[in-house]
């Protein structure tokens, strides 16, 4: 068996030294080089999906407009002194122009019809993958890709027979027809890498910050690997 080839980089939202979930951020994971820029979504009551991984009444309460009206979006953090909210059109409005591929981490499942219809509207869906909330995505929207979220922690019986967990992991995911598992990096051990690769199924792993954590994984042979420290990573991959 040859060497296996190098996790695709994807960018944890709040990448380098800006806040999470801002245009900004958004723009620094393409300029570092990822492959892959994650963004954290919601849904307002009037119907727009924004860049945001807390819920808040106001987000409810208000149209967008109002909502990222300065008043109102410091409210919800004091990050937005300095930065607006973002839309998700704004962000695929961008993507289109640049050779990288979406991570939407959808946050409620009344986010995901609203977040696709987008996604299709700006006929981008072979630069998105969905993360988060994906109930029934792949039976409704056979033609995008859901990486399953498999859970951050492990029962007892799980912890104890990881060999049976990882089997079930396994055969939930194919039965759902998901592109692959998005498995917090606690969790996610060599067995069901190679499991998961006999099946078909990608194995992405989330948010590995440390570079020593980084190297087990790209030797693992992970697909991708998510962090916040997108310079570190790809200077593993220079490294070869």
């Amino acid at each position: 068996m040859g060497k296996p080839s190098f996790p695709k980089i994807a960018a944890h939202t709040g990448c380098g030294n800006t806040p999470d979930n801002t245009m900004e951020s958004f723009m620094e994971g393409i300029r570092l080089g990822a492959d892959i820029v994650e963004v954290d979504l919601r849904v307002g009551g009037d119907g727009t999906v924004v860049l945001l991984h807390d819920d808040s009444p106001y987000l409810h309460e208000c149209t967008y407009e109002q909502l990222n009206q300065y008043e109102v979006r410091t409210k919800l953090s004091p990050l937005y002194e300095n930065y607006e909210i973002v839309k998700l059109t704004d962000i695929l409005e961008i993507v289109k122009q640049y050779d990288v591929k979406l991570n939407l981490d959808i946050k409620t499942p009344d986010t995901i019809e609203p977040t696709i219809k987008l996604v299709k509207q700006f006929n981008v869906v072979d630069q998105v993958y969905i993360t988060g909330c994906s109930e029934n995505i792949t039976n409704r929207h056979p033609d995008i890709q859901v990486v399953f979220n498999t859970p951050k922690e492990f029962t007892t019986e799980e912890r104890d027979n990881y060999s049976l967990y990882a089997v079930k992991v396994c055969e939930e995911v194919v039965l759902g027809r998901y592109y692959g598992l998005n498995m917090d990096y606690t969790t996610c051990r060599q067995e069901i890498v190679e499991l998961a690769h006999a099946s078909g199924l990608a194995v992405w792993v989330y948010t590995v910050n440390d570079p020593e954590a980084m190297i087990r994984f790209i030797r693992m042979g992970v697909d991708a690997i998510t962090t916040k420290s997108v310079v570190e990573l790809a200077e593993l991959q220079k490294q070869g």
